[in-house]
């Protein structure tokens, strides 16, 4: 059986983790759009500027997490394969 000090992802320690990590992802990648989008500005209609500064960063907000969830699970596992039967 499980104690609660080993479950991961439960609490406001975990939630306010989560939240801190969305609000600094979404602020730094709304400046790495805005900056990719800077010097093509004039070349780029701008509905479509707009579109794309709203949908990429949140799109790369579900990237990134997919991504530290894939890392987090593989050491996770890794870990729980290593440890000795007892």
């Amino acid at each position: 059986m499980k104690t609660r000090s080993k479950l991961a992802g439960v609490g406001c320690g975990f939630l306010f983790f989560t939240g801190l990590m969305l609000i600094l992802l979404l602020g730094m990648n709304w400046f790495f759009v805005k900056t990719f989008f800077a010097s093509n500005l004039a070349r780029i209609d701008e509905r479509v500027f707009n579109a794309a500064q709203f949908m990429l960063p949140i799109i790369m907000i579900f990237i990134e997490f997919w991504i530290y969830d894939a890392i987090r699970d593989y050491f996770r596992f890794r870990r729980l394969n290593d440890e000795p039967e007892t």
